[in-house]
């Protein structure tokens, strides 16, 4: 959450640095947050904080590497935490049904 803003930042060029910015808010990260909260689900009283860390992170990483004044970044990253919360939640549904 910290290392890809700064390489979308950093290393890309100008023309595709929308593109892989597009790339990272709407496909890595979610997906990231997806598997983290599904991760953290096996053992929610160890692990509840993860995804808030994670979503916390994000939001550190676009802001330094970024603009702070974007106000968009707390949306995405209320998705985030939005997004491991629910898997969580799942994960856990999921682990209690089999036992």
């Amino acid at each position: 959450m910290l290392a890809l803003p700064f390489a979308v930042a950093r290393l890309a060029s100008e023309c595709s640095g929308m593109a892989l910015c597009m790339m990272l808010f709407l496909i890595v990260n979610p997906i990231y947050s997806a598997i983290l909260g599904y991760r953290c689900g096996k053992d929610i009283k160890k692990m509840w904080n993860l995804p808030l860390v994670s979503a916390v992170a994000f939001l550190a990483g676009t802001w330094i590497f970024f603009d702070i004044h974007e106000l968009w970044f707390v949306v995405y990253a209320t998705v985030y935490l939005a997004i491991g919360w629910i898997a969580m939640a799942i994960s856990k549904y999921l682990n209690r049904r089999v036992q």
